[in-house]
């Protein structure tokens, strides 16, 4: 397992002899049933299906008393292969050219 997040579309890369699976990571003090999601991972993700995944840490504590905050618990859930339907994604941003 290899953390690629900081020069890839998504979190991990997992390999085991000739197979390799690619996963989006999220981490949530809610419920696993929505977690927010960038363009370039979805493309991604699509682009990688059926060898692809999504791992969800849900219904994290975090403990905001202390320096730095700490997180405990979580119930892990994976999806895996992850098949991104257009019906399960809602669009929360735009970005509008003002030609100025």
């Amino acid at each position: 397992m290899k953390d690629v997040g900081a020069t890839e579309s998504y979190d991990l890369e997992l390999k085991r002899e000739e197979e390799e699976l690619h996963a989006e990571a999220k981490g949530t003090m809610s419920d696993d049933s929505q977690v927010i999601l960038t363009r370039a991972e979805v493309e991604w993700q699509r682009k990688s299906a059926p060898d692809n995944a999504l791992v969800i840490v849900h219904s994290i504590e975090l403990d905001r008393t202390v320096e730095p905050a700490t997180a405990t618990g979580g119930v892990l859930h994976c999806t895996s292969p992850w098949t991104i339907e257009d019906e399960t994604l809602t669009v929360i941003s735009y970005i509008h050219r003002t030609g100025l």
